[in-house]
């Protein structure tokens, strides 16, 4: 028997956790009315994903009671008018919703990703640095950092548009003061980047732009500050770090840019570092880029639709579809990336009509024939019953055609058939002509009759 002592606690426990899980009903719905950001799992109590995930969800619960977040929960199937105005798909969904933004979690549903996701998605938008102390705090907790100096109002409400959308990836912040970043690159100001302890130039060539600070760099944007959507479609493409480690969630959100992408397939440290060493190298070569090193066949294979071997370079664009391939395990990363960006490579891939049926076709080798080698049985059942029914079919037909007693019958059916389809007139007119004959040959017959009767009477007049 259990120790009371301990089924107490167990239930304090339980109560605990539960307590830092607010169960939302239906007056959830009114982002605007939000005092803090909430972290909201929409789930439905059938959902074996949503069951397994509640012990993760109390975990967060705990972790986050001291955070300006709320760990929150609502069932879209009770409550259906809230799933419908945050357009739930399935089950669970995780967003972030606050006053000023609506986050989707897309990643593995782990309890640290969910809480970094969480912690990042919640914190301020466009924070002020007013010194060197403040940017290394920002670098501590982001690698990509993107500061607007002299920021005009036009430029801050380009960016207030872009910061909700991306404040859980990369944090976008206002300069206050001019010893933080200088507007002459003559006269640099430089900090220690305490994660590579390597020092960073921070300059810009106007009064007002907008810089990003990135693999141990410091990119500017170039072109018109009045251009908004050009502005945010820069800061949406350099949010990242130009070398990634591959898994869904961090190639997802690349193939929505305009940079391309060069993936290694394999393991092997001396591509890693080469991968590494061409990321840091921006500007060596033409075109933007990001590299990304995958271990596992399945991303890669499922953007190409095709099979990669391992230590393949797939150089891909995600506007056009179109990629180059190369498996040779001597040929250098950069070589393979020039000859895509200078069209002296074979492309596969595409939009196209021909590209399309490679996908399906794909799709068949890569899903269904797998089917076969693991149910043999089973497959041979699904794809053979079909097969047998309809060969029956077709063997009862040859039979029906060569069988004389089926085609009599065929044929008298047939007769039947044509007699049913014939007019009223045209059957009462053959009625009429029956039924003449008839008469007539009851009319003879009667005819007949008469003449031997008086014969009969004749024959009887003699004898007597």
């Amino acid at each position: 028997m259990s120790n009371p002592v301990q089924v107490i606690i167990l239930w304090m426990g339980i109560g605990l956790a539960s307590s830092n899980i607010l169960e939302l009903g239906p007056e959830f719905g009114d982002q605007s009315q939000l005092e803090e950001p909430h972290l909201v799992m929409f789930y439905a109590p059938w959902c074996g994903h949503c069951k397994s995930l509640h012990p993760i969800w109390y975990e967060l619960g705990n972790k986050l009671s001291r955070h300006p977040v709320t760990v929150a929960r609502i069932d879209a199937t009770l409550y259906r008018s809230a799933a419908e105005t945050y357009n739930v798909r399935g089950f669970p969904t995780i967003r972030l919703i606050g006053k000023d933004r609506a986050l989707d979690f897309v990643g593995d549903r782990t309890a640290e990703a969910l809480h970094d996701f969480a912690i990042k998605g919640s914190r301020p938008l466009l924070p002020r640095v007013g010194s060197l102390g403040k940017l290394r705090d920002l670098q501590r907790s982001d690698d990509v950092v993107f500061l607007s100096v002299g920021t005009t109002d036009d430029t801050r409400k380009c960016l207030t548009l872009v910061a909700p959308q991306t404040v859980h990836e990369t944090i976008i912040a206002e300069v206050t003061n001019d010893a933080v970043v200088k507007v002459d690159k003559e006269s640099k100001v430089q900090y220690i980047n305490e994660n590579t302890e390597k020092r960073v130039d921070l300059s810009i060539s106007k009064s007002s732009g907008v810089i990003v600070l990135k693999d141990e760099k410091v990119f500017e944007y170039t072109d018109s500050l009045d251009d908004c959507l050009q502005l945010v479609d820069w800061i949406k493409s350099e949010r990242f770090s130009a070398f990634q480690v591959g898994s869904y969630p961090v190639i997802h959100p690349l193939l929505f840019l305009k940079y391309k992408i060069a993936f290694y397939y394999g393991d092997d440290e001396g591509r890693i570092s080469e991968m590494k060493q061409l990321a840091s190298e921006r500007g060596s070569i033409p075109g933007n880029f990001y590299f990304v090193q995958v271990s596992k066949a399945e991303f890669i294979e499922n953007l190409i639709s095709a099979f990669a071997e391992v230590g393949s370079i797939i150089v891909y664009e995600p506007g056009t579809e179109i990629y180059s391939y190369s498996s040779d395990p001597d040929k250098p990363i950069k070589e393979s990336v020039e000859e895509f960006t200078n069209t002296r490579t074979q492309f596969y891939g595409g939009t196209g009509f021909l590209a399309g049926t490679k996908k399906v076709w794909y799709r068949i080798a890569s899903n269904v024939l797998p089917l076969f080698y693991d149910h043999p049985f089973i497959m041979g059942i699904v794809i053979m019953v079909p097969i047998g029914l309809i060969l029956l079919c077709c063997c009862d037909e040859q039979r029906s055609k060569d069988d004389p007693i089926r085609q009599v019958r065929s044929s008298e059916s047939h007769m039947d058939l044509l007699w049913a389809d014939k007019s009223d007139a045209k059957k009462e007119e053959e009625y009429e002509e029956e039924n003449k004959e008839v008469r007539g040959h009851d009319g003879e017959e009667e005819a007949e009759s008469e003449e031997q009767a008086e014969e009969k009477d004749e024959e009887l007049k003699k004898e007597e």
